[in-house]
Protein backbone atom coordinates (compact mmCIF):
# COMPACT_ATOMS: atom_id res chain seq x y z
CA UNK A 1 0.00 0.00 0.00
CA UNK A 2 2.79 2.43 0.91
CA UNK A 3 4.60 1.60 -2.31
CA UNK A 4 1.47 2.39 -4.28
CA UNK A 5 1.10 5.77 -2.51
CA UNK A 6 4.71 6.67 -3.29
CA UNK A 7 4.28 5.65 -6.91
CA UNK A 8 1.16 7.80 -7.22
CA UNK A 9 2.94 10.80 -5.67
CA UNK A 10 5.82 10.43 -8.11
CA UNK A 11 3.41 10.25 -11.03
CA UNK A 12 1.42 13.29 -9.85
CA UNK A 13 4.40 15.56 -9.29
CA UNK A 14 7.29 14.66 -11.55
CA UNK A 15 10.52 16.60 -11.07
CA UNK A 16 10.62 19.73 -13.15
CA UNK A 17 13.72 20.67 -15.04
CA UNK A 18 13.92 24.01 -16.74
CA UNK A 19 16.59 24.52 -19.34
CA UNK A 20 17.92 28.04 -19.72
CA UNK A 21 20.24 28.93 -22.56
CA UNK A 22 23.42 30.95 -22.11
CA UNK A 23 21.89 33.85 -24.06
CA UNK A 24 18.79 33.91 -21.88
CA UNK A 25 20.87 33.84 -18.71
CA UNK A 26 23.17 36.60 -20.00
CA UNK A 27 20.16 38.74 -20.94
CA UNK A 28 18.58 38.16 -17.52
CA UNK A 29 21.79 39.17 -15.73
CA UNK A 30 22.13 42.29 -17.91
CA UNK A 31 18.50 43.21 -17.26
CA UNK A 32 18.99 42.76 -13.52
CA UNK A 33 22.09 44.96 -13.66
CA UNK A 34 20.14 47.71 -15.43
CA UNK A 35 17.32 47.44 -12.90
CA UNK A 36 19.83 47.68 -10.04
CA UNK A 37 21.41 50.80 -11.54
CA UNK A 38 18.00 52.41 -12.01
CA UNK A 39 17.08 51.57 -8.42
CA UNK A 40 20.33 53.11 -7.18
CA UNK A 41 19.59 56.35 -9.05
CA UNK A 42 16.05 56.42 -7.64
CA UNK A 43 17.33 55.86 -4.08
CA UNK A 44 19.87 58.67 -4.57
CA UNK A 45 17.10 61.00 -5.72
CA UNK A 46 15.02 60.08 -2.68
CA UNK A 47 17.97 60.78 -0.39
CA UNK A 48 18.53 64.20 -2.01
CA UNK A 49 14.84 64.95 -1.39
CA UNK A 50 15.38 64.27 2.31
CA UNK A 51 13.89 60.80 2.66
CA UNK A 52 15.28 58.25 5.11
CA UNK A 53 16.79 55.66 2.79
CA UNK A 54 18.65 53.40 5.24
CA UNK A 55 16.24 50.48 4.82
CA UNK A 56 16.21 51.00 1.05
CA UNK A 57 20.01 50.81 0.95
CA UNK A 58 19.93 47.54 2.89
CA UNK A 59 17.45 46.10 0.41
CA UNK A 60 19.55 47.48 -2.47
CA UNK A 61 22.51 45.57 -1.04
CA UNK A 62 20.40 42.39 -1.05
CA UNK A 63 19.63 42.96 -4.72
CA UNK A 64 23.33 43.53 -5.39
CA UNK A 65 24.22 40.29 -3.61
CA UNK A 66 21.68 38.41 -5.71
CA UNK A 67 23.13 39.98 -8.87
CA UNK A 68 26.63 38.95 -7.79
CA UNK A 69 25.36 35.39 -7.25
CA UNK A 70 23.82 35.48 -10.72
CA UNK A 71 27.10 36.59 -12.29
CA UNK A 72 29.06 33.92 -10.42
CA UNK A 73 26.56 31.28 -11.54
CA UNK A 74 26.74 32.57 -15.12
CA UNK A 75 30.54 32.38 -15.10
CA UNK A 76 30.36 28.85 -13.69
CA UNK A 77 28.01 27.75 -16.47
CA UNK A 78 24.97 27.34 -14.19
CA UNK A 79 22.58 29.18 -16.48
CA UNK A 80 19.46 28.12 -14.61
CA UNK A 81 20.89 29.40 -11.31
CA UNK A 82 22.06 32.58 -13.00
CA UNK A 83 18.61 33.27 -14.44
CA UNK A 84 16.97 32.53 -11.09
CA UNK A 85 19.33 34.81 -9.14
CA UNK A 86 19.00 37.51 -11.81
CA UNK A 87 15.21 37.37 -11.59
CA UNK A 88 15.43 37.68 -7.80
CA UNK A 89 17.81 40.62 -8.10
CA UNK A 90 15.62 42.37 -10.65
CA UNK A 91 12.51 41.88 -8.53
CA UNK A 92 14.25 43.28 -5.45
CA UNK A 93 15.63 46.23 -7.44
CA UNK A 94 12.22 47.05 -8.90
CA UNK A 95 10.62 46.92 -5.45
CA UNK A 96 13.35 49.19 -4.02
CA UNK A 97 12.88 51.65 -6.88
CA UNK A 98 9.12 51.77 -6.29
CA UNK A 99 9.57 52.28 -2.54
CA UNK A 100 12.21 54.94 -3.16
CA UNK A 101 9.81 56.85 -5.40
CA UNK A 102 7.15 56.73 -2.67
CA UNK A 103 9.67 57.87 -0.05
CA UNK A 104 10.82 60.72 -2.26
CA UNK A 105 7.25 61.92 -2.79
CA UNK A 106 6.57 61.75 0.96
CA UNK A 107 9.75 63.70 1.71
CA UNK A 108 8.82 66.43 -0.76
CA UNK A 109 5.32 66.64 0.75
CA UNK A 110 6.69 66.81 4.29
CA UNK A 111 9.14 69.54 3.27
CA UNK A 112 6.31 71.65 1.86
CA UNK A 113 4.30 71.10 5.05
CA UNK A 114 7.33 72.14 7.10
CA UNK A 115 7.64 75.43 5.20
CA UNK A 116 3.91 76.04 5.58
CA UNK A 117 4.21 75.45 9.33
CA UNK A 118 7.12 77.88 9.59
CA UNK A 119 5.23 80.51 7.60
CA UNK A 120 2.05 80.15 9.64
CA UNK A 121 4.03 80.24 12.89
CA UNK A 122 5.72 83.44 11.84
CA UNK A 123 2.44 85.09 10.80
CA UNK A 124 0.73 83.91 13.99
CA UNK A 125 3.56 85.19 16.20
CA UNK A 126 3.58 88.57 14.46
CA UNK A 127 -0.21 88.85 14.82
CA UNK A 128 -0.06 87.97 18.51
CA UNK A 129 2.64 90.58 19.12
CA UNK A 130 0.61 93.23 17.27
CA UNK A 131 -2.52 92.47 19.32
CA UNK A 132 -0.54 92.52 22.58
CA UNK A 133 1.03 95.87 21.64
CA UNK A 134 -2.37 97.39 20.87
CA UNK A 135 -3.82 96.10 24.17
CA UNK A 136 -0.82 97.47 26.08
CA UNK A 137 -1.30 100.90 24.50
CA UNK A 138 -5.01 100.90 25.36
CA UNK A 139 -4.48 99.90 29.01
CA UNK A 140 -1.61 102.35 29.32
CA UNK A 141 -3.87 105.18 28.12
CA UNK A 142 -6.70 104.13 30.48
CA UNK A 143 -4.30 103.98 33.43
CA UNK A 144 -2.78 107.38 32.57
CA UNK A 145 -6.22 108.99 32.25
CA UNK A 146 -7.32 107.53 35.58
CA UNK A 147 -4.19 108.68 37.41
CA UNK A 148 -4.11 112.15 35.88
CA UNK A 149 -7.89 112.60 36.12
CA UNK A 150 -8.00 111.85 39.84
CA UNK A 151 -8.65 114.73 42.25
CA UNK A 152 -6.77 115.04 45.48
CA UNK A 153 -8.89 115.00 48.59
CA UNK A 154 -8.53 117.79 51.07
CA UNK A 155 -8.48 116.62 54.62
CA UNK A 156 -9.18 119.21 57.37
Amino acid sequence: MAVLAIAICLQVSPPRVYAVSAEDATAAVASAGSALQAAFVTVSDAERAGANVSSLIARLNEAGSALTSARVALDAGNYSGAASSAALSEGLADAVAADATVSKNEAVTQASYWWMTVLLSFVGSASLLAVLFLLWRRFKRLYRDRVLGGRPEVVE
